[in-house]
């Protein structure tokens, strides 16, 4: 159904800030990101240090998101302005036009396609959302998921994450204890002793980076180079944006169709639709119906799954035959390089 081109005035653009992940937390200001935040804390918090563990903190994901919309059509040489004057870059634009070479930009082509579906806005608004915030939601998901690459097998979770944390508290540490079969052993607390080690493994970082930064060498040279120092599967703190040479594919769209439908299945929990005045336009409440109209309008299927019947009548199973195909299937180990995500 076409719908008046007013529609396209409901669309409340986001402001830029020109603040950092850094300081994630002054976006919570921006109601235009309510609905983001609320997916984000759930599936992509942060973690904060606690005398005994890291315990998930409010998520840095909208700040990312916002900046990521707010340069989508900036050139690379904007961007690197853009980012100089946000104290983000201290780098050359010689280098930081090499870290950006796989850059992906921030899609929001579908935008009319949103607007124009009339089905899919009377449903949005039977549910009593705000539709810019809602718009806001779907383009972080859907930026979020195209952000994601399957986790290779030279990439493993528990190394990365282990040395991650070690080496952050490392920093910070006044003593180090040794155990054997879970018994004490040995304590280091000289201070001298324990700043050998974080210089050597300082060393071993910039050993590291040296290589996956190294221009002239292709990935399979790269790889080869850490497993013969011993570095396979080393990291720095900034894996996502450093880690890029080994291999890793693209989710697939069933997977990708999977991880949608959970997000938004989450941000829909205790939602409810509620009828509309006009009884003489049929709106549908389901959620599974609003979801697949939305994996329609970003592309990850064609108009079947915008259709809430087919043409013999029956209704519309594609989603939910989908997900029960996975049903006792976990969800594959995954990267995402932009949104700072080793595995979900």
């Amino acid at each position: 159904m076409i719908m008046s081109n007013e529609k396209h005035h409901l669309i409340e653009e986001l402001p830029d800030l020109m603040i950092g992940w850094d300081r994630a937390y002054e976006y919570q200001d921006v109601p235009l990101l309510d609905y983001a935040w609320e997916v984000a804390n759930y599936f992509l918090p942060d973690y904060v240090e606690t005398d005994q563990e890291m315990v998930p903190a409010e998520s840095i994901a909208p700040a990312l998101f916002a900046n990521r919309y707010s340069e989508r059509n900036l050139s690379i040489e904007e961007r690197y302005e853009r980012a100089k004057q946000m104290g983000m870059c201290n780098t050359t634009f010689e280098n930081y036009s090499k870290d950006h070479k796989a850059y992906r930009k921030l899609d929001d082509s579908f935008k009319e396609k949103f607007l124009m579906n009339e089905d899919l806005q009377n449903t949005i608004e039977a549910f009593h959302l705000d539709i810019s915030k809602f718009w806001y939601l779907l383009l972080f998901i859907y930026d979020f998921i195209e952000d994601l690459e399957i986790n290779t097998p030279d990439i493993k979770k528990s190394t990365l994450e282990d040395f991650s944390y070690f080496y952050a508290n490392l920093l910070k540490s006044t003593n180090i204890t040794l155990r054997e079969n879970n018994k004490k052993r040995y304590i280091v607390e000289r201070e001298d002793t324990i700043n050998i080690i974080r210089i050597a493994l300082q060393h071993f970082i910039n050993t590291y980076s040296e290589i996956v930064h190294n221009e002239q060498d292709d990935r399979n040279t790269m790889l080869k180079k850490l497993k013969e120092i011993g570095l396979k599967g080393f990291i720095d703190n900034n894996l996502p944006q450093n880690f890029i040479f080994a291999e890793r594919d693209g989710l697939d769209i069933s997977h990708k169709k999977w991880k949608f439908t959970d997000m938004f299945l989450f941000f829909f929990v205790n939602r409810k639709a509620y009828s509309t005045p006009n009884k003489k336009i049929k709106v549908s409440k389901d959620k599974m119906m609003l979801i697949s109209r939305l994996i329609y309008t970003v592309g990850y299927d064609g108009k079947r799954y915008n259709h809430e019947y087919d043409s013999e009548g029956n209704k519309n199973r594609m989603l939910s035959n989908l997900l029960r195909r996975y049903k006792k299937e976990k969800f594959p180990s995954v990267i995402a390089k932009n949104y700072h995500v080793i595995s979900l």
